[in-house]
């Protein structure tokens, strides 16, 4: 398995604005504005080749202290994943680093990063959505890398035989035909 990607930003770190990537439009839209004070702790992606249970593409945080503009697309090494449910629904978190950043070279896994950064975006993803619905985000860990590549190649694998189907008729399905990724 390989654990170098091309990672598509949609967000940029620090920013207030949630983007999301239009699979049918094939552009990068507005999706809104984030309440309060939250902004993203990390660079957001997505994988192309890759479809996450939530019926979006799977979703990247990459660790750097750069800011990338949105729309751009750069190399990363997959070093681990966090486990999310958003509103029900299985939303991995892969987590890599800018791979042509020599600054980065001795990052190879989730213990070579500041713990403080991982505590900073596990509290983000559990609390941005609360005003909506307590409770609607939770986070239950973090996986290591060898569970993040097992990860990323099933969402190649979804992508691969949903990657044309509708994301509301992809959930649909999905629920009867793997109810262990979302909950009630």
């Amino acid at each position: 398995m390989k654990n170098k990607i091309k990672v598509n930003i949609e967000i940029q770190k620090n920013s207030n604005i949630k983007y999301e990537y239009d699979r049918k439009k094939g552009k990068i839209v507005v999706d809104r504005i984030l309440r309060d004070n939250f902004k993203y702790p990390a660079n957001y992606g997505y994988i192309e080749e890759a479809l996450d249970w939530d019926g979006d593409e799977l979703d990247v945080l990459v660790y750097s202290e750069e800011v990338f503009q949105s729309g751009v697309e750069l190399n990363a090494r997959i070093i681990g994943a966090m486990k999310m449910i958003d509103d029900g629904e299985t939303d991995t978190k892969l987590i890599a680093v800018h791979a042509d950043d020599y600054r980065l070279e001795k990052i190879n896994s989730l213990e070579d990063i500041p713990e403080k950064w991982l505590a900073d975006v596990k509290n983000f993803f559990t609390t941005y959505k609360n005003w909506k619905r307590p409770g609607i985000t939770s986070v239950s860990g973090f996986e290591g890398i060898e569970w993040a590549l097992n990860e990323y190649e099933e969402c190649v694998n979804l992508m691969n035989e949903y990657g044309n189907m509708n994301k509301d008729e992809f959930i649909k399905k999905m629920k009867i035909e793997h109810p262990e990724k979302y909950t009630k």
